[in-house]
């Protein structure tokens, strides 16, 4: 029977290429596309994509705003041997 271990890869949810004109986008997806591949050599099949946002709260008497952090998430999965 197959099962499956996972992994999370945490990547930029935003990244600055500088001026327009220099085809900077295209090094965006090459480096997700490098990480992806990295995973795949080592026997991990990306499954999906995903962005969660982690709210902290502010501790006891604090006239702090809640801090909130968005992250996006490379989901891989591996088969191992039960």
């Amino acid at each position: 029977m197959v099962q499956y271990v996972y992994k999370c890869v945490n990547v930029p949810v935003e990244i600055h290429t500088g001026k327009s004109g220099k085809n900077s986008h295209a090094v965006v997806i090459k480096e997700y596309e490098n990480i992806i591949n990295a995973a795949a050599v080592d026997g991990w099949e990306l499954v999906q994509v995903d962005s969660i946002t982690s709210v902290q709260q502010p501790g006891c008497g604090s006239n702090k705003k809640a801090e909130e952090a968005t992250f996006k998430l490379l989901i891989f999965k591996k088969p191992v041997e039960v």
